[in-house]
C-alpha cells in the first residue's frame, strides 16, 4: 500500500518536485554535470538553476508576453524557479524523493516529456506547402473562401426512434419553410427543441458546409445521431467571402497543421508496428475487447459518409 502523505507542508513539497520535473527535465536531462552549463541564473543554497532552465520556459510564454513586459516575466519565472528549487530541496531532505507515489509521479512526468519531444521532431520536419498546393485548395473549396457566406438558421433536435429516422428524415427535408417543418413534427408527434444561431463557413465541417452553402431558404438538412436528429432550416444567408491574400494565409497555416497532425499520427502508428505490446491482467481483456469494436471516429465516419 502507498504511503499516505496527511501534512500539508509535504503535500505542496509533493507538488513542487513533480511540477519542477515537468518544467525543467529537458533542460536537466541534457547533461547531469552542472559543470557542463557554463552559465547559472540562480544558486539556491549552493545548487544551481541554469540560464537555460530559464529560457525553457521563457521560449514557451515567448508567443504570449509583450515586448515591452520581457523583463518582468523573466523576473516572475526565476523567482518560480527559485521558489520550486526551495520546495524540492525540502521534498529530498524529507526523502519524499523516495516515495512510491512520488516516484510513480516522477516517471509519469519524464514520460510525458520525452514523449511530447519526440512528437515536437516528429512535426518539425513537416515541410511548408508550395504555392500551387496553396492556390489548388484555395479554388477547390469556394464555400470557404471566394463565395464564402455567414448562416442564419433555426436549429430544431428532434427525438428520432431508429425505424423511423429515414423516412423521417425525408420528411422533414421535403419541407419549404419552418411553418411546414413544425407541421411535420406535430403530425409525428415527435418532441422537439428549437434555437437560432449564427455561423459562418469555417465553423461547419466541409461535408455539411457544400449542403448548406446549396440550401435555399426555409428549406432543411437533416443530420441523423444515435436516437435523435439535427434540423438545420435555412432561414437566410450573406455572401462574405475573404480576400485572396489573407484566404492563401490562413491555408498554409492550415496544410502545415494537417500535415503535422498527420505525421504525429503516423509517426505513431509506425512505432506500435515496430513495438511488442502486451497487455496484461484485466488491461488486456478490457483492450481486447475495445479493438475488436470501432474505434468513435471510425463509426462516426462511417454514419456520415453520403
Amino acid at each position: 500500500m502507498l504511503m499516505q502523505i496527511s501534512l500539508v507542508a509535504r503535500r505542496s513539497a509533493l507538488a513542487a518536485t513533480v511540477l519542477c520535473l515537468s518544467l525543467v527535465t529537458v533542460a536537466c536531462g541534457k547533461g547531469g554535470d552542472k559543470k557542463a552549463s557554463s552559465q547559472v541564473a540562480v544558486k539556491v543554497n549552493g545548487d544551481e538553476v541554469s540560464v537555460h532552465q530559464v529560457d525553457l520556459i521563457l521560449r514557451r510564454q515567448a508567443a504570449n508576453v509583450p515586448a515591452n513586459q520581457q523583463d518582468v516575466v523573466t523576473r516572475r519565472v526565476v523567482e518560480t524557479l527559485v521558489d520550486q528549487e526551495i520546495l524540492s530541496q525540502a521534498a529530498r531532505k524529507d526523502k519524499l524523493d523516495q516515495d512510491p507515489q512520488v516516484v510513480q509521479m516522477m516517471e509519469a512526468a519524464k514520460r510525458d516529456v520525452l514523449a511530447r519531444a519526440y512528437l515536437e521532431r516528429l512535426s518539425d520536419k513537416v515541410t511548408e506547402p508550395s504555392s500551387d498546393e496553396v492556390d489548388r485548395y484555395y479554388d477547390s473549396h469556394p464555400n470557404l473562401f471566394s463565395q464564402r457566406r455567414l448562416y442564419s438558421l433555426q436549429e430544431t433536435t428532434v427525438a428520432m426512434p431508429a425505424d423511423k429516422a429515414a423516412q423521417l428524415k425525408e420528411k422533414l427535408e421535403a419541407t419549404t419553410s419552418m411553418e411546414k417543418l413544425d407541421e411535420v413534427l406535430k403530425a409525428e408527434s415527435v418532441r422537439s427543441n428549437t434555437r437560432q444561431l449564427s455561423i459562418s463557413a469555417e465553423d461547419v465541417p466541409l461535408g455539411l458546409l457544400d449542403q448548406l452553402a446549396a440550401l435555399k431558404e426555409g428549406r432543411s438538412v437533416v443530420q441523423l445521431q444515435e436516437g435523435s436528429g439535427r434540423v438545420l432550416t435555412m432561414i437566410n444567408s450573406k455572401l462574405s467571402p475573404i480576400p485572396p491574400a489573407q484566404a492563401k494565409r490562413l491555408i498554409a497555416m492550415h496544410l502545415v497543421k494537417e500535415r503535422q497532425r498527420n505525421a504525429l499520427q503516423q509517426g505513431v502508428k509506425a512505432l506500435r508496428e515496430q513495438s511488442k505490446i502486451e497487455y496484461q491482467g484485466r488491461y488486456a481483456e478490457l483492450l481486447n475487447a475495445a479493438a475488436s469494436a470501432p474505434a468513435p471516429l471510425e463509426a462516426a465516419s462511417a454514419a456520415s459518409a453520403p
